[in-house]
């Protein structure tokens, strides 16, 4: 075998492996649109806790708060003007008690719950969603207001059970 007939067969052989794997391929990419599931959603926009305050105070109308809490959390300390939405609620019916022409400014007290429950919402169509940097936590630290049953936000359940023995009353970052 000459140099230019190894080069042809050599072309031919992965022409053929290309040909071959499209199918392969295509499969895949057939069975992503079919299982929304398996396609993972790009990530929601974050907004700063700041940003959030400055939200609150002007009562912008184009946002909706989330807290995503279970019940007795949200019940002893949450932004002002937040709606609860437990992210254990987890959506199986629609429609849903979200408005959708707002844009969605979720919080919770642990980022991973907020972050499956944005993620459950995608596959309902809510795309208009930002979560707010550190959530509850970061939200405590700041000193910003709160309202709630608890006196004050590091009263509040979840912020105490992360809070270490005679350190001060901010809550643990995670």
């Amino acid at each position: 075998m000459n140099a230019t007939t190894k080069m042809l067969v050599a072309m031919a052989g992965l022409l053929a492996a290309l040909v071959l794997s499209a199918p392969t391929v295509r499969a895949q990419e057939d069975l992503a649109s079919a299982d929304p599931s398996i396609v993972v959603a790009p990530a929601p926009q974050t907004v700063a806790p700041e940003a959030v305050l400055k939200m609150v105070q002007e009562k912008d109308p184009g946002i909706a708060l989330v807290d995503t809490q279970p019940f007795d959390g949200y019940a002893e300390g949450h932004i002002p003007g937040a709606v609860n939405y437990p992210w254990v609620m987890r959506v199986k019916t629609f429609p849903i008690s979200l408005p959708r022409n707002k844009t969605l400014i979720m919080y919770g007290s642990c980022p991973h719950d907020t972050d499956d429950l944005v993620r459950q919402l995608a596959e309902y169509g809510y795309t208009n969603i930002k979560v707010m940097d550190g959530g509850w936590y970061e939200w405590v630290a700041l000193k910003y207001p709160a309202a709630g049953n608890g006196e004050n936000p590091s009263s509040h359940p979840a912020v105490a059970q992360n809070a270490a023995p005679g350190k001060t009353d901010k809550p643990a970052k995670r």
